[in-house]
């Protein structure tokens, strides 16, 4: 019984200990929170960690369809040229100004298709990420656009810049591809990231930014 009194005032203590500490470094404006400031290692490993796990959860219970048809990929390619490249560099691409200047600086998206699962990377695009630039692209479209967009970002590993220029040209001249400028135009969504096409164009010579 002495033990438990023991331990219990030993968790007690620690986690008054804890908050105290935390409410410090709060109140304090001791913490850093400039993007050209790295956070502390715990930081990230907190936040990493949390995105990673809630990610997984949230996505536990989705179904994916079957994926990968050439409409399908056509779409999703247009969707992201639009919609993502800007902070996503596509192949042969590079990321706008403005992503390399964020903090977490937006994910090579190879990685996501690599690590993460059909289901975790639909769930991502519709819901966006807290605090983080991600959109939630659910608000502004529908399952099957996301899910066109699933399928493409799933394609990236194997994808090089010429086999991209030429699946957007492809889905140009057919006429595929819900996510064009004129489209989110008229819904009033954002199409700010609107880079890619031209920038690999651009940038043709010039390494492909890569980051973790």
């Amino acid at each position: 019984m002495r033990i438990w009194k023991t331990v219990t005032a030993t968790v007690a203590v620690s986690l008054v200990v804890v908050g105290v500490t935390a409410a410090g470094v709060i109140y304090s404006g001791a913490y850093n929170v400039a993007a050209t400031s790295e956070h502390w290692p715990i930081t990230r490993w907190a936040l990493q960690t949390t995105v990673h796990r809630s990610v997984a959860r949230q996505a536990a219970d989705i179904d994916a369809p079957q994926l990968g048809s050439e409409a399908q990929l056509l779409a999703g390619a247009t969707n992201f040229d639009t919609m993502c490249s800007g902070c996503h560099a596509p192949p042969g691409g590079r990321q706008s100004v403005a992503a390399r200047s964020m903090y977490p600086r937006p994910p090579e998206l190879t990685h996501a298709a690599e690590e993460k699962s059909a289901s975790e990377i639909f769930w991502v695009i519709k819901h966006g990420i807290k605090a983080s630039g991600m959109p939630a692209w659910g608000a502004s479209h529908g399952d099957e656009d996301l899910w066109a967009m699933t399928a493409f970002v799933e394609q990236l590993p194997d994808m090089s810049a010429a086999d991209y220029r030429q699946m957007l040209q492809t889905a140009k001249v057919r006429g595929i591809g819900h996510g064009t400028r004129e489209h989110h135009d008229e819904s009033g969504a954002s199409h700010g990231g609107k880079h890619s096409a031209g920038e690999a164009d651009a940038h043709q010579g010039e390494d492909a930014h890569t980051h973790g």
